[in-house]
C-alpha cells in the first residue's frame, strides 16, 4: 500500500512538473498552425489561441478566410463553437475533430492535471511513463499514455485511448513542445503537425474580454 501511494504521488508530481513546463504563464496567446494531411491530400489552417489559468481558452480562426469570425470557447471539460451566422454558441464535444487528426480539444487545452489523474508512472530508458485516466466521461480521451522526458520535464510522446481500450492516435513532441506531430493510428498515412508560434503573456483586447461566463 506504501509503495501504491508512493508511486502515485510520484506520477502526480511529474504531471504537475509536465503541465509547468507547457504553462508559464497565467493568461497566454499563442498562434496555432495545423497542416493535415488525409489521404495523401493536405490542408492547412491557422488560429490564435488564449488561455486564462489552467481551465479557459478560446480559439480564434484566422485562416483560411472562409473559416474567419469563428470561436471555440473552452470552460473546463464544456466546449462550444460561436459562429456569426448563429444567435449563440453551439455546444460541442472536445474530441470532434477540428481538422485532420487535431480534436478540439488539440488546440484549445494545454493542461494535462485538468482533465486526468496520473494513476502509475514507470521509467523507458531516459523518459518517465505516466498513465493518465479521465477524471470525467465527457473528456476526449478516457485515457492517455504520456513519455516524459527525466531530464527536462517535457514531454516527447502521447498515446490516446478512447472507452473502448482502443489506441486511436499518438502525438510526437518536438523542439519543445513547439512543434507536435499526431498520427492517426486507424487510418496508417493521415496525420497532422501542430506548430506552435508567437507566444505572449498579453492578449488583445476581444469581444469576449466582457464579464461573460467565459472569463
Amino acid at each position: 500500500m506504501k509503495t501504491l501511494f508512493l508511486a502515485l504521488a510520484l506520477a502526480t508530481e511529474i504531471l504537475g512538473r509536465v503541465d509547468a513546463t507547457r504553462n508559464t504563464m497565467n493568461s497566454f496567446a499563442v498562434d496555432v498552425d495545423l497542416a493535415a494531411t488525409t489521404n495523401g491530400k493536405t490542408e492547412t489552417a491557422k488560429y490564435r489561441v488564449y488561455g486564462k489559468g489552467s481551465d479557459r481558452s478560446v480559439v480564434e480562426f484566422i485562416a483560411p478566410t472562409t473559416e474567419k469570425g469563428k470561436f471555440l470557447l473552452m470552460l473546463r471539460d464544456a466546449m462550444w463553437i460561436y459562429m456569426p451566422t448563429a444567435s449563440r454558441p453551439i455546444r460541442i464535444s472536445p474530441l470532434q475533430r477540428l481538422m485532420g487528426q487535431a480534436s478540439n480539444g488539440d488546440v484549445a487545452r494545454t493542461n494535462f492535471a485538468v482533465d486526468y489523474n496520473a494513476t502509475n508512472v514507470e521509467t523507458d530508458g531516459n523518459a518517465w511513463v505516466l498513465d493518465l485516466v479521465a477524471k470525467d466521461p465527457s473528456i476526449a480521451y478516457a485515457r492517455i499514455r504520456l513519455w516524459v522526458d527525466k531530464a527536462t520535464s517535457e514531454p516527447s510522446r502521447a498515446d490516446f485511448y478512447v472507452v473502448s481500450g482502443k489506441l486511436i492516435k499518438r502525438a510526437t513532441y518536438h523542439d519543445h513542445g513547439d512543434r507536435v506531430e499526431i498520427e492517426d493510428l486507424l487510418r496508417p498515412g493521415n496525420k497532422t503537425e501542430m506548430r506552435f508560434s508567437n507566444p505572449s503573456g498579453r492578449r488583445t483586447a476581444k469581444w469576449w474580454e466582457c464579464s461573460g461566463p467565459f472569463w
